[in-house]
């Protein structure tokens, strides 16, 4: 939280409160809670408050309890959860999106996960998962959501649409567009424009592939349809010289007696 939101914490804190017929604490008691929630921001807090008031109707919450409760609303997945996420970076194809605590506890379960050791290496991760986590969080540090690249494009750009609408990532900013007061057309660099034209002169791969196998076909197509040329060339030129094997057997102007 920041200062500016004060007001609106001794607001919700009032609500909570009265809930459970307590009235608001003086300001120096708002003071204590205001600044041993403030590493969380407000929605969070208010998450807990929540999660609280399900979990214990009957007892009015303490400060130290709606912080435990806001640390586990970080973010950070649970243990299997994690270790699920992890395992995928695995695929070299694969885009991974975890948090920097999954990626430093694989690289304790990596080892034995590449000797077949797949039980050995779960366990290491969670331990040291477990650790990291605990530690991130007595600290009070979010979580910080990272991504490990893979190879194939389009699992990148899924995976990374996917973690923007979960509110893991950012999404891209739009530019800020200002007006062009001077009535010239703004040039691009020299050199940035001629990578540009490099750039929009490559071939998309994909394409490039496709392009190359509807070649290869067409070829194979042309070189099919010659060779059968050729053969009726060759059929038609020894049926005019042997006339008889029109009629699939030889033909003799007498028979044998029989």
């Amino acid at each position: 939280m920041k200062p500016e939101d004060k007001p609106q914490f001794g607001k919700l804190l009032a609500q909570v409160l009265a809930g459970y017929g307590k009235p608001l604490p003086a300001p120096a008691e708002i003071e204590v809670w205001f600044s041993q929630l403030a590493p969380f921001p407000p929605s969070t807090i208010k998450q807990a408050f929540e999660a609280y008031r399900v979990e214990r109707p009957d007892f009015a919450p303490a400060p130290n309890g709606i912080v435990a409760r806001c640390k586990l609303l970080d973010g950070r997945p649970d243990e299997n959860e994690a270790w699920a996420v992890a395992l995928t970076s695995q695929d070299e194809r694969e885009t991974v999106v975890w948090t920097s605590e999954m990626a430093e506890a694989f690289t304790v379960a990596r080892p034995l996960l590449n000797v077949g050791d797949e039980v050995g290496a779960r366990m290491a991760f969670k331990d040291a998962y477990k650790r990291l986590v605990n530690e991130a969080r007595s600290l009070n540090r979010p979580a910080c959501w990272t991504v490990s690249a893979g190879w194939d494009a389009g699992r990148h750009q899924l995976a990374i649409q996917d973690a923007v609408n979960a509110g893991l990532l950012e999404g891209p900013k739009q530019p800020l567009a200002l007006p062009n007061e001077s009535g010239q057309v703004a040039n691009k660099p020299a050199g940035l424009q001629k990578l540009l034209e490099v750039v929009a002169q490559l071939e998309d791969p994909y394409e490039k592939a496709e392009r190359l196998s509807t070649a290869r076909l067409a070829e194979e197509d042309k070189a099919e349809r010659e060779r059968r040329h050729k053969v009726d060339q060759l059929v038609q030129t020894y049926l005019r010289e042997h006339p008889e094997a029109r009629y699939g057997q030889l033909m003799t102007s007498k028979r044998d007696p029989q």
